[in-house]
């Protein structure tokens, strides 16, 4: 199976190369994570961008939230937590898409740089402030362990995805 080179018309290479700058400067901001205020009112806009995309989710997927913190404050072992989101429905099939939602960062990158490359690129001033954006995007999309942890309620979808991809790159259902 061949993969497509673009999108729109755009080479998938050229999103690739827009989005390194804003790759590398959340690469920095992981290296720098330290449990400090400082560094929790740095990384403000990725804990905004992450703990909304919970919520909303949640909302869409029935989960309920019923609270959404996006204010740095210090845990009991002395570390920052930088938001939470609380939900009170959270089941089986909604606990992977309200926990993964983040996720959705990747995606809104790769959609703001075939956006901003559609009609051919030139360096602008804008581009760094817009990297910076994207950089705290791509930053907060990661989910925390506490995330991934609570995502894994949804192991029969988990299981489900699985058999649907080896349905389809076997063949399998080809041949119905």
């Amino acid at each position: 199976m061949n993969l497509p080179s673009t999108v729109f018309q755009v080479p998938i290479r050229a999103i690739g190369a827009y989005l390194a700058p804003p790759a590398l400067g959340a690469i920095v901001l992981w290296r720098i994570a330290r449990g400090n205020a400082i560094f929790a009112l740095l990384s403000l806009p990725a804990t905004l961008t992450h703990e909304f995309s919970h919520f909303v989710c949640g909302h869409l997927v029935g989960a309920r939230p019923v609270s959404l913190s996006v204010w740095p404050r210090r845990a009991p072992d002395g570390s920052y937590m930088f938001g939470e989101v609380v939900f009170e429905n959270i089941r089986w099939w909604n606990a992977a898409p309200a926990s993964l939602a983040p996720l959705l960062g990747y995606g809104i990158a790769a959609g703001t740089a075939l956006l901003r490359l559609r009609n051919g690129f030139a360096f602008s001033p804008w581009d760094v402030v817009l990297w910076a954006g994207l950089a705290q995007l791509l930053f907060g999309a990661w989910p925390s362990t506490v995330d991934w942890r609570l995502s894994l309620r949804s192991w029969p979808l988990f299981g489900a995805a699985a058999v649907a991809v080896w349905l389809h790159w076997s063949g399998a259902l080809a041949a119905i």
